[in-house]
C-alpha cells in the first residue's frame, strides 16, 4: 500500500490525513433542539400505534367472530401473546443499552419500533383469537398489549443518552 500521492516517497508528497479528533462545539440550544425533533418523532410513532390498538380493538368489538369455540387455541394465542410482550421487553432493553453504549440514535430508534410491533403483534393475536374461537378472551391479549405500549412510553432522557457525546465529538 503506498501512502505517497504521485509515487516519490518525499515527504512533501505524502497524503495528508484529516484529523479525527477534531473537536466540534454544538451550541446547546441546536443540540436540545435535535433531541426534541427525535422524540418527538419516537412519540409520533408511539401515539400511531395506540391508535392502530384502538382500531384493532373496535374491530373485534364491532365485528362478531363466527368461530366455534376452542380452549385450546385460545390457550396458544394466549401465550403467544404473553411470549410476545415479554420478548418486546427484553429486547429494547437490550436494544437500549447497546444503543447508549455506541451512541447511535438508529439503535435507539430501532429498540422503540421493535417494542411496538412486538405489542401489536400481541393485539393481532388476541384479533386471531377472536375471529378464530369467537370467545371473549381476547380482551386479555388487547389488555397485554396496551400495557406493553405504556410500558414502552419513549422517554427523552434516553434520547439525551445517546445524543450527548454525539454532539460533543
Amino acid at each position: 500500500m503506498q501512502i505517497c500521492t504521485n509515487g516519490s516517497c518525499w515527504k512533501r508528497n505524502w497524503r495528508q490525513y484529516k484529523s479525527v479528533t477534531s473537536m466540534q462545539f454544538v451550541n446547546p440550544q441546536e443540540a436540545e433542539a435535535r433531541v426534541a425533533a427525535r422524540y418527538q418523532t419516537m412519540l409520533i410513532l408511539w401515539i400511531a400505534m395506540m391508535v392502530s390498538l384502538g382500531f384493532f380493538l373496535a374491530l373485534a368489538v364491532f365485528v362478531p367472530g363466527s368461530g366455534a369455540a376452542d380452549r385450546t387455541i385460545s390457550s396458544i394465542l394466549f401465550s403467544i401473546s404473553l411470549v410476545c410482550v415479554i420478548a418486546s421487553m427484553l429486547i429494547k432493553h437490550h436494544r437500549l443499552k447497546q444503543a447508549i453504549e455506541r451512541q447511535k440514535i438508529e439503535l435507539l430508534l430501532n429498540a422503540y419500533i421493535i417494542g411496538f410491533a412486538l405489542c401489536e403483534v400481541t393485539a393481532l393475536f388476541g384479533l386471531m383469537d377472536h375471529f378464530i374461537t369467537g370467545s371473549r378472551n381476547y380482551r386479555f391479549a388487547f389488555a397485554m398489549a396496551v400495557i406493553g405500549m405504556l410500558l414502552h412510553f419513549p422517554k427523552k432522557e434516553h434520547v439525551r443518552a445517546v445524543s450527548s457525546r454525539q454532539s460533543e465529538t
